[in-house]
């Protein structure tokens, strides 16, 4: 009967080892396979470093070639330098070098094939726009689809260092980023769909993080955002009338004191001033001072006249 009793028992404590056994097991799988996973991103991440290394090789060993081929003393003496000519017409795709919303601009004109010093590699186009034997143009096609462009970096100055980014999605422009201030570094950015562009943002003060956006409704401003007082956050608000051509302000938005909530708004209509209200915290405020703050609409110092009393809002 003992027996009897200790084969049941015996054999759901085996099942009960077998069932821990399985889970420590299955433990030490998951375990090995995150440790693979994360040895595999760690590949990934120096290699996709390695490549843009080489990118960075390519370009300076680019650049040498270009300013050996253009020694002063194989040029002709008689000839003015060609840095001071406009510059002289490769076929090139490149982004409009002036700081507006725009899309990218196609530049078609006769190829020149002594201005374009050869590529190291084939999925790198160099051109030379302005004929002065230093690149101005890389263009980055896709390894996979060699007639699509993936980058295309641009020197606006002719001095042969990059100061504008231009990214693409199957083909079409997404993002271009440009250094207005020549520090190295974008400080505007403009975003596209569809080739159009959506949205724009800007680093006035050079202080990293944006001072100035700007949304986009096929193709015309909606709505800008603002920081104007250096505190690090947006304060300021505008809302345009998109149905109308040209940039028609509805309403304006201002945070005076900082904590994220507006306190004033003015209306317009027509581009008009119409009215104006206030919060209870923007009128203790604005009590104080003898002005309210001025916009880009109305610049002008508005006094303050005398005030009528809401429920939630103080109107003039």
């Amino acid at each position: 009967m003992g027996g009897s009793l200790a084969g049941p028992y015996g054999a759901g404590g085996g099942l009960v080892l077998g069932l821990l056994a399985g889970l420590f097991t299955a433990d030490s799988h998951y375990d090995q396979l995150n440790t693979q996973i994360q040895s595999e991103q760690a590949k990934d991440r120096e290699l996709e470093a390695k490549i843009e290394q080489e990118m960075q090789r390519q370009r300076e060993l680019e650049a040498q070639l270009a300013n050996s081929a253009g020694n002063p003393a194989q040029q002709n003496q008689a000839e003015p330098p060609q840095s001071s000519q406009k510059p002289a017409g490769p076929k090139v795709m490149t982004v409009a070098m002036k700081e507006a919303p725009s899309t990218v601009a196609s530049v078609s004109k006769k190829e020149n094939p002594s201005s374009s010093p050869p590529s190291l590699f084939k999925n790198v186009e160099v051109k030379d726009i302005n004929g002065d034997s230093v690149p101005d143009l890389w263009i980055y096609y896709s390894p996979l689809v060699p007639s699509e462009i993936v980058r295309q970096e641009e020197s606006t100055h002719w001095d042969g260092r990059v100061d504008t980014w231009s990214y693409f999605k199957d083909g079409k422009l997404v993002r271009r980023e440009v250094d207005t201030k020549t520090k190295g570094t974008a400080d505007l950015v403009y975003y596209y769909d569809n080739d159009k562009i959506i949205r724009e943002e800007r680093d006035e003060n050079g202080t990293g993080h944006v001072t100035f956006r700007a949304t986009y409704q096929n193709g015309r401003r909606a709505k800008v955002e603002k920081e104007t007082n250096g505190g690090g956050k947006i304060n300021f608000w505008i809302y345009y009338d998109t149905t109308k051509d040209g940039e028609i302000v509805l309403k304006e938005e201002w945070d005076l004191n900082g904590d994220g909530a507006v306190d004033l708004w003015s209306y317009y209509e027509n581009g008009r001033l119409v009215r104006r209200d206030l919060s209870a915290v923007g009128l203790e405020i604005v009590s104080k001072q003898d002005h309210l703050p001025s916009s880009p609409s109305d610049p002008t110092e508005t006094s303050l006249p005398e005030l009528v009393r809401d429920d939630r809002r103080h109107i003039f």
